[in-house]
């Protein structure tokens, strides 16, 4: 069924948080010094925040009422791809703020946790009336042995949406699985894969998608375009490492990943291939430097190939503030444009005070048909985060896309910004409040302001453990 672009500004939703698994290994080398084997994965898995610090590393409110956040149990910001999303550190011989390797419990049971939710919705004047309400629920679950971990997230729901007189049931799914592993102390592997499917304009009143900078999850740059179409969308990632140890401070990286976008109604269909393989060594415990070469290549209306090689910067100051800088060049083909493409990613976090942080993020690569009309996308974000004392945070963000048709020459930009307040109310419920704001030049339908109302309950929810691990990646 097709709605009016109003009628779909406001369709509610469902967000599963997800997944994410870390494995790690310890061995004693010849002279009997102990030595950590940790998977390290290439999209800053490790939450360094414990459950017993006022900033927890997740920042959406799903993955806090999944009582997630911690070393043994992450969140979703970390199971992206480990290419577009690049923003970890590298070895236990690094450590970007902190001068001790990650060590994770080796034997943590397996676990199973749930949480419900209902959720309303309005849109202010300037995206025409429209009212949204319903439920939603998600569940994650771990499976811990000695060689390998699996973590699996879902979730979804339905919701009445109320626009133009008329009563719609509209619904979205989002899955992920994560499976982390060593073959032995050198070679340790890594594989997973998200799935969503439903109404892409549910995705405005969605609790947001996020990714991971430094300790804080943040959203991802693309929801500025939540809502541009009609009818259903259809995306997902897989994505498959190895890694070898090459001495206690060098690893190789091997990894490759398979992205797909689809518009339904726009019959509209693109899928992103990359390969990679780096090469990353700690210089000091705090500062490290990588080479890569990598190739890439997306098909559909946005086709374009190109391969290159770039290098990696990682530093860290103290526990406050670390760096992540990856960039370079490409030779591409004639119908990307130009025939010498930059790519890369940079990322800086600084945890100003116990209760607050900042983050500044940016990025140019393929767009993986985020835009319909650009084959490259730029990225830029910011944002801010602060705690009252664990009973309530407020997090506000503005993220901006940037790209140019490569025939027509014509820009394409838009923006997304957000503010919210999130605070526990005992028993196992706790409220998120948001105000999100969408525009997308030549659209004025998509220039719309959203109020979000959310409460989750989470069945026989503890009271945070105490707990002495915290691990920077």
């Amino acid at each position: 069924m097709r709605f009016q672009r109003e009628g779909l500004l406001l369709w509610p939703l469902i967000l599963i948080s997800g997944v994410m698994m870390h494995a790690v290994a310890q061995h004693s080398d010849d002279s009997g010094e102990s030595h950590t084997y940790a998977i390290h994965r290439a999209n800053s898995d490790n939450p360094r925040t414990t459950s017993t610090e006022p900033l927890n590393s997740c920042g959406d409110s799903l993955s806090v009422a999944l009582q997630q956040g911690t070393p043994e149990f992450p969140c979703w910001a970390n199971i992206r791809t480990v290419e577009r999303w690049n923003t970890a550190a590298i070895v236990s011989g690094l450590q970007p703020g902190s001068d001790q390797p990650v060590e994770l419990p080796k034997y943590a049971p397996s676990s199973f946790k749930m949480t419900l939710g209902g959720l309303s919705g309005f849109s202010f004047p300037n995206a025409g009336p429209g009212k949204a309400y319903g439920g939603i629920g998600a569940a994650a679950g771990i499976i811990e042995r000695r060689r390998w971990q699996f973590m699996a997230e879902d979730g979804g729901g339905l919701a009445d949406f109320q626009v133009g007189g008329g009563d719609y049931l509209v619904g979205l799914n989002r899955a992920a699985i994560r499976a982390t592993g060593e073959f032995n102390p050198r070679w340790t592997w890594q594989g997973s894969a998200t799935n969503t499917y439903g109404t892409d304009a549910a995705r405005v009143v969605a609790p947001l998608d996020f990714r991971q900078v430094g300790d804080s999850g943040v959203p991802a740059a693309e929801t500025v375009v939540y809502g541009l179409h009609s009818g259903r969308v259809t995306t997902g990632e897989e994505g498959g490492k190895l890694r070898y140890e090459d001495s206690r401070r060098s690893y190789w990286d091997f990894s490759g990943t398979h992205t797909y976008t689809q518009y339904n109604a726009d019959n509209f269909f693109v899928q992103t291939a990359r390969a990679r393989v780096e090469y990353l060594h700690a210089l000091t415990p705090t500062t490290g430097i990588g080479l890569y070469g990598n190739g890439e290549h997306q098909t559909g209306p946005l086709g374009c190939s190109i391969g290159g090689a770039g290098v990696r910067w990682l530093d860290a100051w103290g526990t406050r503030a670390n760096l992540n800088i990856s960039g370079g060049v490409n030779g591409a083909g004639s119908s990307c444009g130009k025939r010498v493409q930059f790519t890369g990613t940079a990322a800086i976090y600084v945890k100003m005070t116990q209760f607050t942080d900042l983050y500044l993020s940016g990025g140019r690569g393929l767009s993986d048909g985020i835009l319909e009309h650009t084959v490259f996308l730029g990225t830029g974000a910011a944002g801010v985060r602060h705690s009252f004392h664990r009973v309530a945070d407020i997090r506000a963000s503005v993220n901006g896309i940037q790209g140019v048709d490569p025939v027509t020459k014509q820009s394409y930009h838009g923006a997304f910004a957000d503010g919210s307040l999130h605070y526990r109310m005992g028993l196992g419920f706790s409220q998120e409040i948001e105000i999100r704001h969408y525009k997308v030049a030549g659209t004025p339908t998509n220039d719309r302001t959203i109020a979000v109302f959310t409460l989750w309950w989470t069945p026989g929810r503890t009271t945070d453990t105490t707990t002495t691990r915290a691990s920077l990646r």
